[in-house]
């Protein structure tokens, strides 16, 4: 099923400055409720090169080598960066488990100042679940280390590869929750990978490699009708072309996958409008932002808390 929205009614350009202060009152935990949970997975465009604003991509010292797209931060497409905006969300961090989402600190985890202030999809995302479900907790549990492929780093057959890590992760989220929730519902995974596999001269397997991978995820996670959210490849990389026909060829012949398309027809043009650096293949904010409304415009249109999955107990 490909998915492509033009339309640019502001499902999700909600700019900070006219946030309310209602809006910006952190919230307790909301226990009583099921938590709502956000999965993402892949390799950097999964982990998210998003940049928060161009004062501080300056005050990092990276302007110089990677000077900005015009009009391409959150800050500058109304993506709220302060942590207050942001009133009942959490994200997975490996050293302290679930964290209040702070853009400025864990949309990114990293040690290194230079990373740890780049989001990705789970941002936009958490801005609309929120608003669509103001008396539930949103998590999100993301995965998504750079230069990373199927075939090898996110082989599930692996044990230390980087889907045992996403699983580790998976798992011990999940059993925090529900010890702390009536119930837990799964919205799908956000998986952003096919680059590296393109690079290492896999793309003719990748179709079998995806398919494979997500069924056994669904397997994993206790979710047998997982849906996942793939985005489709716009910049250029070796093989690449492979590799979309085998996103297509996936979603095509599964109900549950969903091409997330922004493709404008053209890479000059896609560069021009998705990338944060000018010819650089990593997604800016606004592309983000543009995947979201494809996203909540298309397989989560209208969605209720029972439209999302409920784990199956093992």
């Amino acid at each position: 099923m490909k998915l492509k929205f033009t339309f640019f009614a502001a499902i999700l350009l909600l700019n900070s400055t006219e946030s309310s202060a209602e809006e910006k009152t952190m919230k307790p935990k909301q226990t009583d409720r099921p938590a709502i949970v956000f999965l993402v997975a892949g390799q950097s465009n999964a982990g998210g090169c998003g940049v928060l604003s161009p004062e501080l991509h300056k005050k990092l010292g990276r302007d110089e080598k990677l000077p900005l797209v015009a009009g391409s931060t959150a800050s500058e497409v109304g993506l709220s960066t302060d942590a207050a905006s942001y009133t009942h969300s959490y994200i997975w961090t490996p050293r302290e488990g679930f964290q209040r989402v702070d853009p400025m600190t864990n949309c990114q985890p990293s040690s290194n100042p230079r990373t740890a202030t780049c989001h990705g999809m789970e941002l936009p995302v958490i801005r609309e679940l929120e608003k669509q479900f103001p008396d539930n907790d949103i998590f999100v549990i993301k995965h998504g280390p750079g230069s990373t492929s199927l075939h090898n780093h996110w082989n599930p057959e692996s044990k230390d590869g980087q889907y045992a890590i996403w699983l580790k992760y998976y798992r011990q989220g999940m059993a925090q929750l529900s010890r702390g929730y009536p119930e837990v519902r799964v919205v799908g995974v956000y998986w952003d990978q096919g680059e590296s596999d393109g690079v290492d001269g896999k793309a003719a397997e990748y179709g079998d490699n995806l398919r494979r991978f997500i069924s056994v995820v669904r397997r994993d996670t206790g979710i047998p009708q997982l849906r996942f959210f793939i985005r489709k490849h716009l910049f250029n990389w070796p093989n690449i072309d492979q590799i979309i026909a085998a996103q297509k060829e996936v979603v095509a012949k599964d109900t549950r996958c969903y091409l997330l398309d922004i493709d404008m027809g053209d890479r000059t043009k896609n560069y021009e409008a998705w990338a944060y650096s000018p010819g650089n293949p990593h997604l800016s904010s606004k592309g983000f932002v543009e995947l979201s409304k494809c996203l909540f415009g298309g397989p989560l249109r209208n969605a209720t808390l029972d439209s999302f999955d409920k784990p199956v107990a093992p």
